[in-house]
């Protein structure tokens, strides 16, 4: 066989939904996150600790790249004020977001009301409701980073 007898094709290999649009990669991160913290509720409920397993890459000292995998224990979202109300920081690149503009906590009152807002952020985040948020976030996030060395 040789290469003449190929047949090419001018298709293109379909660009996943995570890199054509940093917009929909935005709103699966949340979403993402939003799924890491129901599991964290409801370990909080039951009791039980919860972790999540990442992938840490190292270069030894003969310059080999070491991947392993570690236990790290999630951040919550939520927290409890003086009173014992609870509020909820919706955090993008570990750093929380102001929905509404303003704030950034929200109340939940309990548990209960910590699940409740938390599908109301995942409905409308799927809805595309946060995308100016997540957008304005993700420039300041870039904005305050420091520049590479060239």
């Amino acid at each position: 066989m040789s290469l003449s007898e190929l047949k090419f094709s001018t298709d293109k290999r379909p660009t996943p939904a995570f890199r054509a649009n940093p917009t929909e990669k935005a709103r699966s991160a949340v979403l993402a996150s939003i799924a890491v913290q129901r599991t964290l509720l409801n370990s909080e409920r039951t009791g039980t600790a919860h972790s999540i397993t990442k992938t840490v890459k190292t270069v030894d000292t003969d310059g080999n790249v070491i991947t392993n995998t570690v236990q790290r224990k999630p951040r919550k979202w939520w927290f409890t004020n003086p009173q014992g109300v609870f509020l909820i920081e919706v955090l993008f690149g570990g750093q929380p977001i102001a929905i509404n503009g303003k704030q950034t906590a929200i109340e939940a009152g309990d548990l209960d009301g910590v699940e409740k807002v938390l599908t109301i952020i995942a409905t409308a985040v799927g809805a595309g409701e946060l995308d100016k948020v997540l957008a304005d976030a993700k420039s300041k996030r870039k904005a305050g980073r420091p520049k590479k060395a060239s």
